[in-house]
């Protein structure tokens, strides 16, 4: 039998070698760099605990993925205050490329609003009266994994957190608003992409608690730990700093969370009064809350793109401390 050449055949050996790869790094390519992503971006907001607040502008100046900026963006001034309950602001539809991000930015202006007047950031409380919001660094930085589809429209959802963005300074000037530190900036603004996230809604009954206002609190199942949770934590001295959404309950007694992320969550209700007529809600402690329907509240599977409805009543509270 003759046997094979191998020096001969070696070239042809690498060259399909080489065809293949290359195949293969251009299927990868594809899948990450895949055309031309219409991709809008949006904000929302958490509530807000001060009843005297009436706004809270913000003043974006520019929109950075991996830190390169979204070309077309245009400095805009958003009262994100005027947009909860799954209510959203757009702030553009931009051709960005097609491919996983690692991270966005916001660049804020603490001075200059998009129409030239000062301040760019600021609070509005009762009278008109604003608050001049800044703080150590003028960029939020979000790690956060996002892929945008290439050859598809894609939406971005920024969930900007007032109650972990804004803190309230007593006495001094009249000024008493400005920004968290630095680092709780990072973590106050929840960014996702829109169609992989979906929302827990639904109705409580609370004839017991005597409350001036109820707050939901969304957490990812196991990550709850109420003593904790209810103190103020960080420089800021946030409560409830670690839940990743939060919701006012109506006084219908209606709630909704919007815009979380497929996950397994659990949720808590937690009770404020103006115990001291400062116009300041504070903590009275968390409801004592049941279910209907079999549902587990420390036990939530939400899906993509669906609504879990979850009813439930207040049977008491637990007082804080």
């Amino acid at each position: 039998m003759k046997k094979p050449n191998l020096k001969k055949s070696f070239p042809a050996i690498m060259i399909v070698f080489l065809a293949v790869a290359i195949s293969l790094l251009a299927c990868e390519n594809d899948s990450n760099d895949a055309g031309t992503a219409t991709t809008t971006i949006k904000v929302t907001d958490a509530p807000f605990d001060d009843a005297s607040v009436t706004g809270a502008f913000v003043t974006i100046t520019d929109i950075k993925l991996d830190g390169q900026s979204v070309q077309g963006f245009t400095k805009t001034t958003v009262d994100i205050k005027a947009y909860q309950n799954g209510a959203t602001k757009t702030l553009g539809t931009f051709n960005l490329q097609g491919k996983t991000y690692s991270t966005i930015t916001f660049v804020l202006d603490f001075d200059k609003d998009a129409s030239g007047n000062a301040p760019g950031c600021y609070v509005v409380t009762t009278g008109s009266v604003k608050h001049k919001l800044q703080s150590a660094t003028n960029s939020i930085l979000i790690n956060k994994s996002i892929t945008l589809q290439g050859n598809a429209t894609n939406s971005i959802i920024a969930d900007f957190d007032l109650r972990k963005m804004i803190i309230y300074q007593s006495g001094g000037s009249s000024d008493h608003y400005d920004f968290a530190t630095a680092t709780e900036l990072n973590n106050s603004i929840r960014v996702a992409v829109e169609n992989k996230t979906g929302t827990i809604s639904g109705t409580l009954t609370d004839n017991v608690s005597g409350s001036a206002k109820v707050i939901a609190y969304a957490y990812k199942k196991g990550t709850f730990n109420r003593t904790t949770e209810m103190q103020a934590q960080g420089d800021s001295g946030i409560e409830f700093k670690n839940a990743v959404n939060s919701c006012l309950v109506s006084g219908t007694g209606f709630y909704q969370l919007h815009f979380l992320e497929n996950a397994d969550y659990e949720i808590h209700f937690a009770s404020y009064k103006d115990t001291n007529g400062d116009g300041k809600f504070e903590l009275k402690g968390t409801l004592i809350v049941t279910a209907a329907g079999g549902l587990n509240l420390l036990n939530l599977i939400l899906n993509a793109n669906a609504t879990l409805t979850v009813n439930a009543s207040a049977t008491g509270v637990l007082l804080f401390p």
